[in-house]
């Protein structure tokens, strides 16, 4: 009877901490109570905004071929952090000028025509190439996404009361762990591609002078030049697509979110290549977060959001092929990750209402 009495005793005791672990796990899980209600809020971003592996055609398992393929336009994707915030800041639109691939420069070429415009001259004929590989990468199965964009971001962001924006990985490194592939198609196809591109945009441009025919080439760079060099143009971009929105709208707020080390939770923990990929990433979000909040002239203007605890999934170990195939699935955060990021801007949105 005693030992029966201590089973009993003994299994109530683990049930009960069971029981006490869901509670706390459900209770770290809430979403932050907002104390702000905004009206209208766009967020500008690229994948991670636009909720990409959030919405794959098997729930919470992002890597078959499939989800890798399927983009997720202008709808806001259920559990992503924008439709989190969304709903905890009572927001009555929320418009989504993320998508996958996208960098400052395409948000620029949507909502700045000036920028547009620069894209046509022949020193920036790559970069026009490169954004045009983006638009088409993230609109593909929905097409006339460009097109809606170009009709509509600019009259949402005149109305917003609230802007989140989130860039910065595309373009430094993932521009610059793509850019031998895109350069390779753009040297192969970049002089009978050009003419294409530009008159399927309304215009038409092609190399006609020996100037022109030059700047279309320049050459290979390695992944730390390419790196070091995307940073430095993307800081230029921010504080151009910043003054873009302030042009548009002077009164809104703005909230910057940070990056995450894309190599954090990468595995084998501690091994050569997982801690110098992690080391690297943490400098460049070192160096971003400085220039937001100490660097850049619009550093006054915003507020910057720290994210570097967002939970990402699960990939394959770095010395095996898989984890480079998949790599840009896995890097994206999980639904816990989505919940972690809309709480602290949640936060911040909270911690602003006492100013």
């Amino acid at each position: 009877m005693k030992k029966r009495m201590k089973k009993a005793i003994a299994l109530t005791m683990v049930l009960i901490l069971l029981l006490s672990v869901g509670v706390l796990q459900a209770a770290a899980a809430s979403v932050v109570k907002s104390k702000r209600t905004f009206k209208n809020y766009v967020v500008i971003g690229d994948s991670i905004a636009a909720g990409y592996a959030m919405n794959g055609i098997i729930p919470d398992y992002p890597y078959t071929p499939d989800n890798q393929l399927h983009m997720t336009g202008k709808e806001v994707i259920e559990g992503s952090y924008p439709q989190i915030v969304g709903d905890a800041i009572h927001a009555k639109s929320v418009y989504k000028l993320a998508r996958e691939e996208y960098t400052a420069k395409n948000i620029l070429r949507l909502i700045d025509p000036e920028y547009d415009a620069e894209m046509a001259k022949p020193e920036n004929y790559y970069d026009r190439f490169e954004t045009e590989f983006n638009y088409y990468v993230a609109q593909f199965g929905q097409p006339g996404d460009v097109d809606y964009m170009k009709r509509t971001a600019v009259e949402a962001i005149i109305n917003a009361d609230v802007i989140t924006i989130n860039l910065g990985n595309n373009d430094t490194f993932t521009m610059a762990m793509m850019e031998p592939i895109i350069r390779t198609q753009y040297y192969t196809y970049g002089m009978s591609m050009q003419p294409v591109l530009t008159a399927l945009s309304g215009t038409y441009q092609e190399a006609d002078s020996l100037e022109d025919w030059l700047a279309m080439y320049g050459s290979y760079r390695d992944l730390f030049t390419a790196l070091d060099e995307n940073t430095k143009e993307y800081e230029k971009n921010y504080d151009r697509l910043v003054a873009r929105v302030r042009e548009l709208n002077p009164d809104c707020e703005i909230y910057v979110v940070g990056m995450y080390n894309l190599f954090g939770q990468a595995e084998p923990q501690g091994g050569v290549i997982q801690s110098l990929c992690e080391e690297m990433n943490e400098e460049l979000m070192a160096e971003l977060e400085t220039y937001y909040t100490k660097t850049s002239k619009w550093k006054n203007d915003i507020t910057y959001v720290d994210v570097s605890g967002t939970e990402v999934w699960d990939n394959f170990p770095m010395y095996t092929p898989f984890f480079y195939t998949n790599f840009i699935v896995f890097v994206h955060p999980t639904p816990a990750g989505h919940l972690y990021m809309a709480n602290q801007i949640i936060k911040a949105m909270n911690k602003n209402a006492k100013k």
